[in-house]
């Protein structure tokens, strides 16, 4: 493999990366800390593989607190893995990243979440900009495929989201894991370009703080690196678990959220502190999930593509805690209060 040099890229007049080829090892620090702090900002990198005449793309590190793809990432340069084709790597969110003590901002301060921007209409922030940049690389290289790799904002097994249901996006999920969710909600994030560009999955590989989810990145990027054809199932026997068109448990505006183990909010939610241990697991309606001040519907709200639904449809109130209605499958559930303000609490969706 030929050693290159980072230097700033010339494929747009808006190019906010930097092209690393064919990085040397010896240039990316002993540790993912050291590997972070020799990055200058939104970052290309590019590896000849053994047929330079076919590319795959790889995503990591959209999100500035998810290092398990960046971990991953590290370690195969390091080894020096020759590819079976050309693979490009985009790390596009480094400056939030790097803020001390590292990897604890999802975005800056006052930024858009970078995994928002991938549908029109774009804005001019540094974010749009950025989701623009890398739809151009995509469009200018034509990869046969794309992964998105991240860490799920609470303790979860790993999985794989894509809205796009066939053999070449279940081959891709299955590289990395057996779980697999296929939505219709449509958030601009980039695995949404599936259905008009090129197959894209979304790989969450559990934690961000667990070993494991490091490891399960690694062996997977390097399946997705080595493989001669990674759109077919046939590189492995692992049958896929699907759970389908999820919802989404949001805050409605204005309320707020804490985690503990009694109520600590005079207008909002309470969730049980060890609420991400039914992360895939099941709830009932015995199962206390947290605590809500005032009326339910007022303070929560499902959300699916077509818009809002009553939470008391799917939880209700006993003398102020929070329980299910019936039997639900829970996942992305996250204790990170600011992700649970921008995002949602959780996913679920109703066994069939």
């Amino acid at each position: 493999m030929a050693v290159g040099s980072l230097h700033q890229g010339s494929s747009t007049e808006m190019e906010q990366f930097r092209y690393w080829k064919n990085p040397d090892p010896d240039d990316l620090g002993e540790n993912v800390y050291e590997f972070l702090d020799s990055l200058t900002g939104p970052t290309h990198i590019h590896l000849s593989g053994q047929d330079s005449s076919r590319c795959r793309f790889a995503t990591t590190l959209l999100h500035g607190n998810e290092p398990s793809g960046l971990h991953a990432v590290f370690t195969l340069l390091k080894r020096q893995i020759t590819p079976a084709i050309d693979i490009h790597i985009l790390i596009p969110s480094v400056d939030a990243a790097k803020q001390a003590p590292g990897f604890i901002y999802r975005m800056l301060p006052h930024q858009k979440d970078l995994n928002r921007c991938f549908q029109p209409p774009y804005g001019d922030s540094e974010q749009d900009l950025l989701a623009k940049e890398i739809l151009h690389k995509l469009d200018s290289y034509h990869p046969e495929c794309v992964i998105d790799i991240h860490n799920t904002s609470g303790s979860s097994p790993s999985f794989g989201v894509t809205t796009f249901m066939d053999a070449k996006h279940d081959a891709l999920v299955s590289l990395f894991t057996h779980r697999m969710i296929v939505t219709d909600i449509k958030l601009g994030a980039l695995m949404e370009i599936s259905e008009n560009l090129v197959p894209t999955v979304t790989i969450e590989c559990g934690g961000a703080q667990d070993r494991e989810s490091h490891l399960l990145a690694t062996e997977g990027l390097e399946r997705y690196m080595t493989q001669e054809e990674v759109l077919t199932i046939g590189h492995t026997d692992m049958s896929l678990e699907f759970f389908h068109n999820p919802l989404r448990l949001e805050l409605k505006e204005g309320s707020e959220i804490a985690y503990g183990d009694h109520c600590l909010m005079d207008d909002g939610v309470t969730l049980l502190p060890d609420i991400e241990n039914h992360n895939f697991g099941y709830v009932d309606k015995p199962d206390r999930l947290g605590f809500v001040s005032g009326n339910l519907d007022d303070t929560l709200a499902v959300k699916n593509p077509l818009g809002e639904q009553k939470a008391s449809q799917f939880f209700e109130l006993r003398d102020g805690a929070l329980y299910p209605m019936d039997r639900l499958k829970l996942f992305m559930v996250t204790t990170n209060p600011e992700i649970a303000r921008k995002d949602c609490l959780f996913y679920l969706v109703r066994p069939n």
